[in-house]
C-alpha cells in the first residue's frame, strides 16, 4: 500500500461524500394511521355512550394536505407587526397567519447595498396558517383583528355553524420564536369533534447546494432527525405521530419550524403545496372532542431564524439537531466552535480558517511524518520486492510468504503509510461539511476579490491554485511501484478532477483545502531535506 493509492482512496471518499446526497436521498418516513392520536380536549369524551354522538367536523379529505391559497378574500387586509431586536414578524388577518419574517441581523446580499433579509415572502410561503377539519377555514379565510399591541396580536373567526377559532400571537425579546395559542370554541347546540392544523408552506429554489446539503421538510421524532426529499413530499407525502419535537422547513442557512408545546401528542403531515418544489408541513392537534360550549386549546411556538448554535440551542426542543453535519457531526461542531473563537480574536473568517487548518495540521504532524517515513522505507524495498515478483511469478502463495518475511525482516508495516492518513479522513469530512453549510461564512469577506466566503471564487483563482498545489504535492510524493496508468492519473487526473469539483464550492472551503495542501507540501519538503542531511 503506497501513498498514491492512499490519496486515491481519499479522493474516492470525497467523491462518495459529495455524491451521497444526490444518489441516495433520505428515506421517506412510512405513513402512519391518523387514529393513533388519542389526546382529547373537552367534556364529551369519545366512546362515552351517555353523551350525544359528536358531529365530526372532519371529512374534507386532504383538507390539511395542501395549503395552497384559495381566491383572494374580498375583505380588506389588515397587517400587524410583532418585532424585537432580532426579528420582525408581519401578520395578516387573511388567515390570521404570519405573512413574512424579517431577520434584522442578516442581509439579502453581501456588501453595502444589502437590505434586511425577508423570509417566507413568496406567494405560497406562509407560517401559522390554520385549518379546522371539516370547516371552510383555510389559509386565506379572513379573521377579525381583535387586539394588537407591541407584544401580541389576537384574531377571531366564527363559522356559519357556530365554531369559533381564536388565535393569539405573542413575541418576547431576545429570541427568534413567536408563541401562538389557538382556541377552538364549540358554540353549536351539539357536541363536535375533530383536529386543528397549524401549517407552514415554502417553495424551494433548485440549485447545486441541494446536491450536497439537505434542504426541505424535516422533523424530529423519538430522538431521530427525519428528512423528507422534496420530490417524495410532493408525490406521496409523509406523516408521523407522537414525540414530535419540531417540524418544518430547513434550508442551507435558515430554518422555519413549528414546535408543539406537547410533543407527545403531536402529529406531522407533509405534502405538496400546489406548485413545483413547494411543500407544506402541518402540525396537527390531538383529537378535540367538544361538548356544546366547551373549548379546546392548542399551543405551539414558531421559530424562523438562522442555523446558528446560539439561536437553535436557546430555542430548545432539540432544535440544535437542525445543525446536521452528517456522520461526523460530533467532530464538526467543536470545529465550528473553534472557528468562532478564532474569528473573535482576528475578526476575519478567512484568517480563522487558515489558523484552524494549521492547528489541525500540527496535531496530525506526527502521524503524517510517520506515514511519510513508512512510505519512504517501502520505496527502498521496491527493488527487492521486484526481484521476488520475478522469482516467484508462477507461485503466488510463495510470493506472499516471501513478501511478508521481507517486511518482517526490515520491520516495515505495509499499512504504516495508509493508516495515519485514514485517521485524518473523519476530520477532513467533518470540516468539509461544516464549512460547506456554515452560516458563519455567509457574506463574510476575506481579502481582495473574496468578498463572500460562502460563495464561489468569482475569478476561479483559488480553485486553480488548489489544483496546482495538488499537482506539486503528487510530484513530491515518493512513488512506490504504482503502475504507469496509476501514476498518470494521480499526477494529472486527480488535480484536474478536484479543480473541476471545487470551481463552484464556497471559497472558504477552497481556502481550507488549498492551505492544507500548502502545509502538506511544506512538511514533505522539510522531511526530504532532513533525510538528505542525515
Amino acid at each position: 500500500m503506497e501513498v498514491k493509492r492512499t490519496i486515491l482512496a481519499l479522493a474516492i471518499s470525497f467523491a462518495i461524500l459529495v455524491g451521497w446526497q444526490q444518489l441516495f436521498p433520505p428515506a421517506q418516513p412510512a405513513p402512519q394511521n391518523e387514529g393513533a392520536v388519542t389526546a382529547q380536549t373537552g367534556s364529551a369524551p369519545a366512546g362515552d355512550q351517555s353523551a350525544p354522538a359528536a358531529t365530526r367536523f372532519v371529512q374534507v379529505p386532504g383538507s390539511t394536505d395542501n395549503i395552497a391559497p384559495v381566491a383572494t378574500p374580498a375583505v380588506a387586509e389588515e397587517k400587524s407587526i410583532l418585532a424585537n431586536g432580532l426579528v420582525k414578524f408581519t401578520l395578516t388577518n387573511w388567515g390570521g397567519r404570519v405573512e413574512s419574517v424579517e431577520l434584522k441581523a442578516y442581509n439579502d446580499i453581501a456588501g453595502p447595498d444589502g437590505k434586511p433579509l425577508v423570509l417566507l415572502s413568496g406567494a405560497l410561503e406562509m407560517i401559522g396558517a390554520t385549518t379546522l377539519e371539516g370547516t371552510a377555514l383555510n389559509p386565506l379565510t379572513p379573521f377579525a383583528l381583535i387586539a394588537t399591541d407591541e407584544s401580541s396580536v389576537s384574531y377571531s373567526w366564527t363559522s356559519p355553524t357556530g365554531m369559533t377559532v381564536e388565535k393569539v400571537y405573542t413575541i418576547k425579546e431576545g429570541s427568534y420564536d413567536i408563541d401562538v395559542a389557538v382556541t377552538v370554541i364549540n358554540a353549536t347546540p351539539g357536541p363536535m369533534m375533530g383536529r386543528l392544523g397549524l401549517s407552514l408552506s415554502k417553495s424551494f429554489a433548485t440549485g447545486k447546494d441541494m446536491r450536497y446539503i439537505f434542504q426541505g421538510p424535516s422533523y424530529y421524532k423519538d430522538d431521530s432527525l427525519e428528512q423528507v426529499d422534496i420530490d417524495d413530499a410532493v408525490e406521496t407525502g409523509a406523516s408521523a405521530i407522537g414525540n414530535i419535537s419540531w417540524a418544518g422547513e430547513v434550508e442551507k442557512y435558515f430554518i422555519a419550524v413549528m414546535l408543539p408545546d406537547n410533543p407527545a401528542d403531536a402529529e406531522v403531515r407533509i405534502s405538496g403545496a400546489g406548485q413545483e418544489n413547494a411543500v407544506s408541513v402541518s402540525l396537527m392537534s390531538p383529537m378535540m372532542n367538544l361538548a356544546p360550549g366547551a373549548a379546546g386549546e392548542y399551543r405551539a411556538r414558531i421559530f424562523v431564524g438562522p442555523k446558528t448554535k446560539a439561536a437553535v440551542t436557546a430555542a430548545g426542543s432539540n432544535l440544535e439537531q437542525t445543525l446536521d453535519y452528517g456522520w461526523f457531526s460530533a467532530i464538526a461542531r467543536p470545529m465550528l466552535t473553534a472557528l468562532d473563537f478564532l474569528y473573535g480574536i482576528f475578526g476575519n473568517y478567512g484568517i480563522a480558517i487558515i489558523i484552524l487548518t494549521t492547528l489541525i495540521k500540527l496535531v496530525f504532524w506526527p502521524l503524517s511524518a510517520k506515514s511519510y517515513k513508512s512510505m519512504a522505507r517501502m520505496k527502498e524495498l521496491q527493488p527487492k520486492l521486484q526481484k521476488l515478483k520475478e522469482k516467484y511469478s508462477n507461485d503466488k502463495e510463495r510470493l506472499n510468504q516471501e513478501t511478508m518475511q521481507l517486511w518482517k525482516t526490515h520491520k516495515v508495516n505495509p499499512m504504516g503509510g495508509c493508516l495515519p492518513i485514514f485517521v485524518q479522513i473523519p476530520v477532513f469530512i467533518a470540516l468539509y461539511r461544516a464549512l460547506m453549510s456554515s452560516i458563519e461564512l455567509r457574506h463574510a469577506p476575506f481579502a481582495f476579490w473574496l468578498v463572500d466566503l460562502s460563495e464561489k471564487d468569482p475569478f476561479y483563482i483559488t480553485p486553480i491554485l488548489m489544483g496546482a498545489s495538488m499537482f506539486l504535492q503528487q510530484k513530491l510524493t515518493p512513488s512506490t511501484g504504482a503502475s504507469e496508468g496509476q501514476m498518470k492519473f494521480m499526477m494529472y487526473g486527480m488535480p484536474f478532477v478536484f479543480t473541476w469539483m471545487f470551481l463552484d464550492f464556497p471559497s472558504g472551503l477552497v481556502i481550507y483545502w488549498l492551505w492544507n495542501n500548502v502545509l502538506s507540501i511544506s512538511q514533505q519538503a522539510y522531511m526530504m531535506r532532513t533525510k538528505k542531511a542525515a
